[in-house]
Parts: structure tokens; C-alpha cells; sequence
């Protein structure tokens, strides 16, 4: 009986491979083996409950052997037949051998439904074991007609190729573990809140007065850097579950905040076009609220993210573009996005005095910012000097240690308190 399609591993750990290299590898040495070996077909199965799945198969002119019944309807991608009824099975168990020359010889291979079906004169096999044990498949070769002058060193070949099937696919199977392992722990940190937000205060530093406060996220206890867990996060597809549990949970206190003040947070292009982030979002006090897209980002559309981003800006929302002046990316954005803030980088703060190519990147921001009715943030700010040199060229806002450490949490009602900024 024909088996339906049943989805593979092979399938899964591709999800988590950046490209197609285990399916050409396949391709590649099973088309080896065929050519080299003179047979009719090359293949690689799957063992999958009580199936033997075809994942593979290297076959001239497929199409046209199918239709005219030369390969057999089950020999095909995707394909399977019951284990017990198969090659696979009898090798595996060492009921049949790795190299058959003539099919007809061997009461086993003779007296098989699938030896009929797919005119199976010779058939070579070679067990896929992989170094957990676990039996992935085989990988095999058949011939319509027998191979008498087959031998060793014709096996000896087949193992080569499939020894090397082995090795990629246990490469790609500890990859894809590993990615299973990171998304439990992604998962694990979403489910469970296990994260803090620090608020760092930004400041008009002119009246030395909190303005607003960036939410900060921190994992604590687990010796990893926030940027790491983000990065983990975007490679195993889960960044979007983390920042919106992250966003979440740094916007709680603007119940709690001075009316005039502001949260910042920081998303990904990803999480701000999502109808969660859309949704959510709808809901809080949007003129209190300044969404940070990172320097970093890759940004796909900007049409999309405009386009999502609108009807949340036309209700107060602010957008800033983070980490200006780090390299070409931010002045895109700042071109494409038309940010309300544009946040100076640190790397462009840090001994500004002692930088008259950074001044007059500043200065230039600031003009900038000033024709289109926005204004400057400048992050990483750790020296008086600093300040003043900010302060004389027109930067009207800013955040970093010499102003205000992160702090866990915003505890009640929050005035202007000069503890803020020691």
C-alpha cells in the first residue's frame, strides 16, 4: 500500500541550518555513488516510527521511469514504505548483506514485494548509525539488472560516501539540538518573567532635570550579557517573544511615573510591524512612550515599518533611532525612518572634546535634528568635559553613569530628585 508523505528530521534541522548544504551534499553524493558505481538509482531513507521514508533519491530521467513504472510509485521523495517490507530493515538487522549482487540468490531479497516492484536485481546498502546510536536510515543503490562484477572495493566506495552522509548529519543534528536547548531557555525566561528592567534616566542637561528613562533589560544571575541572549533569541526565531515579554514588563511603572516623563524601550524592526506589538501597544499611553530601533537592525522594508509604525506615531508615540554616528546603517534609518529623537552613540560621546571630527558630527546632528523637529540624545555621557562639550553644541538631552546609573525598577510616584542625577 502506498504510504503517505511524512515529514522529516531532515526537515527540521534544515529550519535551523543557514542553507540548503545537507540536501546538496545528498544530491551530490548519491549522484557519486550512482555514476561511479553504475546503478540505476541512488537513494537515502529515514527511519521514522515503523516507516522507511524516502528522503532522497538520484535516479536519470525520474519523471519518465515513473510514469512508465520503471521506478515504482513509492520510490519516491517523501515517500515510504513499511519498514519490515523493505531493504533497509533486513540490512539493518543483519538479515540480508551491505552488497547484493544478484537479488535472485538470496531467498530474503527474492521472496520481497518491494524486489518486484522496483525491479531490483542488485541492491547496495550501508547503514547510517549516528554516534549516539540512534539508525538514522541507509544509504543505498540499486540496479535493474545484476551486478556480478560489484565487490569490496565497490562497498568499500559506498561507505566512503556514506560515512561522510554520517558526519554532516550528526553535525546537523548536534546544531539542531542546540537550537532546541536555546529555545527552551528562551522559552523558559518569556514564561517565567526571569529578567529585570534597570531605567536609566536621560536628562535635560541644560536644567540638570529627568526628562524620561530608557528601559534596560537585565538577566540576572546568568553571567550573559543582554545583547547575547537577544542574539540567541534572533537565531533560533524567538526575538519576537522576548522583547514583546520584555516591553511588557518595562512599561508597568508608567502608571506609577511622573506624568511628564517618558519610557523608552528598544525593538526590532521584526517586533515593531508584528500585530502583537501593534496591539499591545494600542493600549498604553503612546504619547509617554519612545520606541528605539537599534543602529544594528536590519531593516527589510522600510515602506512596512513606516506603514506599521503610523498609526501609533499619529497617537504620540515617539521613534528614535539608536546608536547614530556607529556606522552607515543609522543614517539610513535616520533618512528612511524620519526619527522624532536621533541617540548619539557612545563611541561618538566618549572624548568629544578631544574630536573635532565628532564635533562636527554632533553639530551637524543637531541641525539636522533641528530642521526636520526633532532633537538629539547623546548616550555614554561619563565626564563633566563631556557634558560641556555637549551642552555648547546644542545637545539638549542626555543619558550615561556621569548623569544616572540604570536602576532596577521605578518605585512609585517619581518627582525630580537631585539623587537621580549623583
Amino acid at each position: 500500500m502506498k504510504k503517505p508523505y511524512i515529514p522529516s528530521q531532515i526537515a527540521s534541522i534544515a529550519d535551523d541550518a543557514p542553507s540548503d548544504t545537507l540536501a546538496d551534499m545528498l544530491k551530490s553524493a548519491l549522484s557519486a555513488v550512482r555514476e561511479h558505481l553504475e546503478l540505476d538509482i541512488a537513494y537515502m531513507s529515514e527511519f521514522v516510527d515503523g516507516d522507511t521514508v524516502f528522503r532522497e533519491v538520484i535516479a536519470p530521467q525520474m519523471t519518465d521511469m515513473i510514469a512508465d513504472g520503471e521506478l515504482g510509485d513509492g520510490l519516491q521523495v517523501g515517500k515510504s514504505l513499511p519498514k519490515m517490507e523493505t531493504y533497509c530493515h533486513h540490512i539493518m538487522d543483519g538479515l540480508l548483506p551491505t552488497l547484493i549482487t544478484d537479488t535472485n540468490e538470496l531467498e530474503i531479497s527474492r521472496n520481497l514485494q518491494v524486489t518486484k516492484d522496483l525491479k531490483i536485481a542488485a541492491h547496495v546498502g550501508i547503514p547510517l548509525v549516528l554516534k549516539d546510536g540512534t539508525k538514522f536510515g541507509m544509504f543505498c543503490g540499486i540496479s535493474h539488472t545484476p551486478k556480478p562484477t560489484m565487490n569490496e572495493r565497490d562497498l568499500r566506495v559506498m561507505q566512503m560516501f556514506a560515512n561522510m552522509v554520517t558526519e554532516h548529519l550528526d553535525s546537523q543534528m548536534a546544531a539542531h539540538q542546540r537550537s532546541g536547548r536555546m529555545r527552551d531557555r528562551i522559552d523558559a525566561l518569556v514564561d517565567q518573567n526571569d529578567f529585570e528592567i534597570a531605567y536609566q534616566p536621560i536628562l535635560n542637561i541644560h536644567e540638570m532635570r529627568p526628562v524620561g528613562y530608557e528601559a534596560l533589560c537585565r538577566f540576572t544571575g546568568t553571567g550573559r550579557a543582554p545583547d547575547v541572549w537577544f542574539a540567541e533569541a534572533d537565531d533560533v526565531g524567538r526575538l519576537q517573544e522576548l522583547e514583546m515579554a520584555v516591553i511588557r514588563k518595562a512599561l508597568n511603572p508608567l502608571t506609577g511615573l511622573y506624568p511628564l516623563k517618558f519610557i523608552s524601550i528598544n525593538a526590532s524592526p521584526e517586533t515593531a510591524i508584528s500585530e502583537e506589538f501593534r496591539s499591545h501597544m494600542m493600549k498604553q499611553p503612546l504619547e509617554r512612550i519612545v520606541l528605539e530601533i537599534t543602529e544594528h537592525a536590519q531593516v527589510d522594508s522600510y515602506e512596512q515599518l513606516m506603514q506599521a509604525l503610523k498609526p501609533l506615531r499619529r497617537r504620540g508615540m515617539r521613534l528614535a533611532v539608536d546608536d547614530a554616528g556607529a556606522g552607515y546603517s543609522s543614517m539610513r534609518h535616520i533618512l528612511k525612518l524620519r526619527p522624532d529623537i536621533i541617540k548619539l552613540d557612545m563611541s561618538i560621546t566618549r572624548d568629544l572634546d578631544k574630536h573635532p571630527s565628532h564635533c562636527a558630527l554632533v553639530r551637524a546632528m543637531v541641525h539636522f535634528s533641528n530642521e526636520t523637529q526633532g532633537h538629539v540624545v547623546a548616550e555614554g555621557i561619563e565626564t563633566e568635559i563631556e557634558l560641556e562639550t555637549l551642552r555648547s553644541l546644542g545637545v539638549q538631552k542626555g543619558q550615561g553613569y556621569f548623569l544616572g546609573r540604570p536602576k532596577i525598577g521605578l518605585d512609585g510616584p517619581q518627582t525630580f530628585k537631585a539623587s537621580l542625577i549623583a
